[in-house]
């Protein structure tokens, strides 16, 4: 079973949300799941999301708060290397 990483990315900052096993439509699934749900910022006051696939492994979203609008890219990572692994 693979690895995976969902990552957050905004203003050019990755950071890493969810960590697992799974099959590659598992990892869709809940990387489809992060987009649509995944809070950023503890005290944001979410009016509106907008969720748009970019492909198959990427998308892009849209929050509407009442400070303003914030963009973020969520995307899907898959473990294939490691130091470990030697």
């Amino acid at each position: 079973m693979a690895h995976w990483i969902v990552v957050e990315e905004r203003e050019e900052t990755l950071r890493p949300i969810a960590r697992f096993e799974g099959t590659r439509e598992e990892a869709r699934r809940r990387l489809y799941e992060a987009a649509c749900t995944h809070r950023f910022a503890g005290g944001l006051k979410q009016q509106r999301r907008e969720v748009y696939r970019v492909d198959d492994d990427t998308y892009f979203v849209e929050i509407k708060g009442g400070l303003g609008t914030h963009r973020l890219r969520y995307c899907l990572a898959e473990h294939v290397w490691s130091t470990d692994d030697q």
